[in-house]
Order: structure tokens, then sequence, then C-alpha cells
């Protein structure tokens, strides 16, 4: 299905994915550090915006937006908004729990979600560009709000009409803790460390990887040695949770950011740039479930949309007429203004039935749903050395340790690049849009308008087997699928 695709150009303002702390094993008060991720469509720290100042007489506590500088974060609003799973309490199991590693707490979510404006579309849940992993001692508890608190990155009045690499800031608080509240992240302290990655996506949507945008680390997570450096990995897995204790890992992503230590910055860096990794796709039994839940709703715009093309279809040929008669002799002239008269009536009579069905549509259930849930693990490694860090990857992410290795030493494998070496990618959208199911339901719906536009005769027994022949054709994609066939 070609909604199966969409990469949400759509999907909203700012997304966030807020994905509950746990700690890994603690030997020593450093290591009580807590560890959230927030999956955005920016990232919270390396794009944050310019403010306009105010000029003078303005309300110079509301500073305007600058133009053309990137995104701008408005309404935070939370990613996967699950109305169906409730929070998973699964703990990590103590095979997980390594001292070299801080967690993120599995959560379960629906990883897919179907609207109906304007038509039945299923895709990711929304748009990810980035990921934020932000370690603290401690957040304010829940519900915290410190939006309110953010001072923004006002321009310097200097800095107009320089270059966009001289801009300066003149905030007093220019401090990593004033720039997580924009996304109100709320810490009750100094944070510890801040890792920021972007999503990149194959233009086909089958594929994705990160791309480091960024970090900065106070102090490390797993020693307080101020002179001590660590090769360091951040990880994301998705599976699915499923009621045996292993659980199937459908994808799973890493950044390596190399050796850091205590005080360490970067703007980000080149690493992975060739890992690509698969985007799950809709289970099948998300499918059955999508197609079982929203059958009216895409019987009704199937039908709408078969109405609409017909209509189109109509208006051409009446066109055609018109130039016809126009240029034809007074015998033929009759003949062509009786099937003109013919297709009016029709065209008008499914104009009427476009308005009624299309009333009957919106007057349907609009709500989002959600489907295929999944479990979502946010780790970070600190190692001592690249090949310790490799292994606990592996550990972390499920995979062998061998393939693990090959992948941080820059050679990505089938394993880890779905499948496919990332010169397979399809970097331009297919030729014909939709899918064969998609052609099939339409040439099924076109079928079935047709038919109903035949009172009898030798052309409604026509339309009835070009119907029939159009129905089986659809049933046999849909029973390809795993989805029950139509009557």
């Amino acid at each position: 299905m070609s909604g199966l695709h969409t990469r949400a150009a759509a999907c909203l303002g700012v997304s966030l994915l807020f994905v509950h702390a746990a700690h890994a094993a603690r030997e020593t008060p450093h290591d009580a550090v807590e560890v959230r991720a927030y999956l955005n469509d920016t990232c919270v720290i390396a794009d944050e915006p310019f403010f306009v100042p105010a000029a003078a007489g303005e309300d110079a506590e509301r500073p305007k937006f600058l133009p053309l500088i990137g995104l701008v974060v408005g309404k935070l609003t939370e990613l996967f908004i699950n109305h169906e799973i409730e929070e998973s309490a699964e703990r990590l199991k103590a095979g997980g729990a390594r001292k070299d590693t801080r967690y993120a707490v599995r959560r379960q979510m629906n990883l897919y979600r179907a609207t109906f404006d304007p038509a039945p579309e299923i895709g990711l849940n929304a748009q990810l560009g980035c990921m934020t992993i932000v370690a603290a001692a401690s957040f304010k508890p829940d519900p915290a709000d410190c939006k309110a608190e953010y001072h923004p990155k006002e321009l310097a009045r200097e800095s107009l009409g320089k270059p966009q690499g001289e801009w300066k800031t003149s905030r007093s608080d220019d401090s990593i803790e004033n720039q997580l509240r924009r996304a109100n992240i709320c810490l009750a302290g100094n944070a510890r460390a801040v890792y920021e990655s972007r999503f990149e996506f194959s233009k086909d949507g089958t594929a994705f990887r990160l791309k480091d945008a960024g970090y900065r680390v106070d102090s490390l997570l797993t020693t307080a040695d101020k002179n001590a450096s660590r090769t360091t990995v951040y990880s994301l897995k998705v599976s699915d949770p499923g009621a045996t204790d292993q659980q199937e890992v459908l994808t799973s992503a890493w950044v390596d950011v190399g050796a850091v230590k205590a005080g360490a910055q970067s703007a980000g860096g080149a690493r992975n740039a060739d890992l690509w990794w698969r985007v799950p796709p809709l289970s099948a039994d998300a499918r059955r479930k999508y197609d079982a839940d929203t059958r009216v709703h895409q019987e009704a715009i199937g039908e709408l949309e078969a109405l609409r093309r017909a209509h189109t279809r109509n208006q051409r040929m009446l066109a055609g007429l018109d130039q016809r008669i126009a240029a034809a002799g007074p015998d033929i002239a009759e003949g062509l203004r009786q099937e003109r008269l013919r297709i009016a009536v029709q065209d008008q009579s499914q104009a009427a039935e476009i308005e009624a069905r299309t009333a009957e549509y919106q007057d349907l259930p609009r709500t989002p749903m959600e489907f295929m849930p999944v479990s979502i693990e946010v780790a970070v490694t600190e190692s001592e050395s690249e090949d310790k860090a490799r292994l606990a990857l592996a550990d972390v992410i499920g995979k062998a340790g061998g393939t693990v290795a090959s992948a941080l030493g820059g050679a990505a494998t089938g394993a880890l690049s779905k499948s496919l070496s990332a010169a397979e990618l399809r970097l331009e959208p297919d030729p014909a849009p939709g899918s064969d199911i998609d052609r099939a339901r339409d040439r099924y719906f076109d079928a079935l308008v047709d038919e109903r536009s035949h009172a009898g005769g030798a052309d409604r027994d026509e339309s009835q087997r070009r119907l029939a022949a159009a129905r089986e054709d659809y049933n046999e994609k849909r029973r390809s699928l795993g989805l029950e066939p139509i009557k």
C-alpha cells in the first residue's frame, strides 16, 4: 500500500517520544544516572533556531522568529500517542544490565498510524528526524513543564547583517540545560551528557540510517575519572513485544562517536555514514487489523474516487462530442446529440452521487487509529577500547559480535543494511504510483461504478463481466497479503 512509504511530510510540527529511564547495575554513586531518549522531527540542540531581537516599541518578552533559519520548535506533542497499549512494566533482563551500558526502559507503542484526511492512509506514526539522548543525575518529576523558563537564542544586534557563520547570541543563559527546556526536557540539576543523531530515510522509505549530529559530555556515565577516555556507542533497538522472553528484533541502529572524555563536545561527524538499517514494514497481523478496522472508510473512499474518475472521463467525452457535433452533418449530428444527452444525464447523476458520498465519508469517524505495537530500547555504551565496545554493542542489540565488529570497522553488511547494499537502495520513486493491490482496487471500484450506471441490456451484461473479473483480481491480491476477500 502506498501509504506505507509516506515519510511524512506530514506529520507534525515537532514530536516527542519520551522513553522512561532505567538503570543498569550500579556500584558507585557516580553510576546513579538516568537516561532518557527523545525522538523529534528536528534536533533539540543542533537545530536550535535564532530569534530576531525585538525592535524598539515591540514586546521584548516575545522575540520574533528569524526567517529561513531551519525549523522552529512550536507546540511539543507526544510522538507515539498510544490509546490501546499501556506502558510495559517489564524490567530489563538481568543479562542486559551491563556495567558499561546505560539503558532507557522498553516501552510498548504503536509504530504505524492511520489517518483519514483526505483518504484512509497508513504510515509511520510520525516523521522521525532526530534522536536526542539525555543523561542526568535527576529529572524533575512528571508532569514537569519548564518551557516557560527557556531563554530563546536571541540574535545579538551586532550580528545583524553578518554571515550566518559569524552570528552570536545575546542571551545570558546559553547552558545545555536551558536549551533542553525548549523541548520541555526538565532537569533537576546539570546534564551529564547529551547525544544527538539525525534520521535519514531512503527515497523508497524502506531503509534509514543515523548520522551523528553532535554531543556534549560534561562527565562520563561509567567513571568519575575526569581524565579517563571511553569509546562511546549509542544504539536504538525496535522489537516485537511478543509473549515470549526472546523478543524478535525488527530493526536496530547505532552511532559510534569514538573516544570521548569529560568536557568533550562535537558538532557532529561522518561515522556510520554508509550503514543502512531496515524500516520495520507493517506486519501481516497489523495489515489485517488495519483492513478490518478501516473497511467502511476504504469502501466509501474507493467508490467516491471511482465516481470522480468517471465524472472526469464524462467531462472529457462531452467536450469531444461538442467538437464533433459542430463539425458533423445534420444526420450524424443528431445521433451525436442523443449520445451527448445520455452522457450529460449520467454525468449529472454522478455529480449528485459524488456530493452525497462526500458527505457520507465526512460523517464517518475520523479519529486516527494505531497499529503494530513495538518495543523501543535506547542504550549508551562506554568501553575502554573499541574492541570491547563492539562486543558490548553486539550484546545490547542482539547481533553476532563479528558482524557488529565488521560494521564498526566501516564495512556495512547485508545483515545490517536491510539485506541490500547502499548501492541497491532505490533513490527515485517508483515509475508508476501505487502498488499492485492499489491498482487492482481502483480497477474494481471503477468497474463497480460502471456496472451501476448501466440499467440493462448487453452493455450491462458486459459491465457485469468486467466487474466480476476485477473483483477476482482484487481478491487475488488481497489473499496474497493475507486479507479477507471482498464479497
